[in-house]
């Protein structure tokens, strides 16, 4: 009686492991390369990337007086009270969209900490291993100032490694009144790492309302599933069999400025 109950134990456990192990393979599948880290502190907001493909951990920290737009009509403030606002106004939901808009980020993870640097002990073992090599920045001015530097940075050591290597084509066209609205929206997806190929004005498109077209191929990347993120609840999507194999039409429309309140990024 008691080896059967052994075996029964034993195979309980195994089918635990086996769930488990499908589970995290699953998880691996649907994530990038890199894991990526959204802070928000008493002391400030930074992002971090640790990327075995390249080998590194990449800090970018603001300084506490560097100003972030909060989207959806939040406007500017200084980074160290951030997370005091989002939390008196109950709007720590924004804090991707904060990330994506400003910075061109997509978090795996948002914590919420007393100060930024208190990060690595939540994180050490993701750092501790593979010999990789640390990297600090800090962004000392407001987010659409330092535009051309945040671009150059943000390609370099944040994109994220799977969406370079699959290499979807995006075309960006306004088609609202909000001028630069397509530039605004090209430099944070090409600071996740996407390709963008197009940028133009529509007025004479015929869209209705904001939306995204794909082409074949493109429904099973990640940088498909990330695109959805941020844009699926605000834009029809629609499957286009005329688009090449791994391209992405994006047309923004004046519902889409007024959803994020575009115009309060604006100074």
């Amino acid at each position: 009686m008691k080896k059967y109950k052994k075996i029964g134990w034993l195979v309980v456990f195994i089918m635990v492991v086996l769930v488990i192990l499908v589970s995290i393979f699953k998880n691996k599948k649907e994530k990038g390369d890199d894991y990526r880290v959204g802070v928000f502190a008493d002391d400030g907001i930074a992002m971090i990337s640790i990327s075995k493909s390249r080998r590194m951990v990449n800090f970018l920290k603001l300084a506490p007086d560097a100003k972030v737009w909060i989207p959806e009509g939040m406007g500017w403030y200084r980074s160290e009270v951030v997370k005091k606002i989002l939390n008196q106004e109950n709007k720590k939901d924004l804090t991707q969209d904060l990330l994506f808009y400003n910075f061109g980020f997509s978090a795996d993870k948002i914590i919420f900490l007393k100060k930024v640097d208190s990060w690595q002990t939540r994180f050490w073992w993701r750092t501790k291993f593979g010999n990789l090599i640390n990297k600090n920045e800090v962004l000392d001015g407001d987010s659409d100032v330092q535009s051309d530097w945040l671009n150059e940075v943000m390609l370099r050591d944040f994109s994220e490694s799977k969406i370079l290597k699959e290499d979807v084509k995006i075309s960006v066209v306004n088609l609202s009144k909000e001028n630069g609205l397509a530039g605004f929206i090209t430099d944070d997806l090409e600071r996740l790492g996407f390709s963008v190929v197009w940028v133009s004005t529509g007025e004479n498109e015929e869209k209705d309302g904001c939306t995204v077209l794909y082409g074949d191929e493109v429904e099973k990347t990640y940088s498909w599933s990330l695109l959805k993120e941020f844009f699926g609840k605000k834009c029809k999507v629609v499957n286009d069999t005329s688009l090449n194999s791994g391209e992405v039409e994006f047309y923004f429309d004046d519902k889409f400025a007024s959803v994020i309140k575009y115009s309060s990024y604006k100074k």
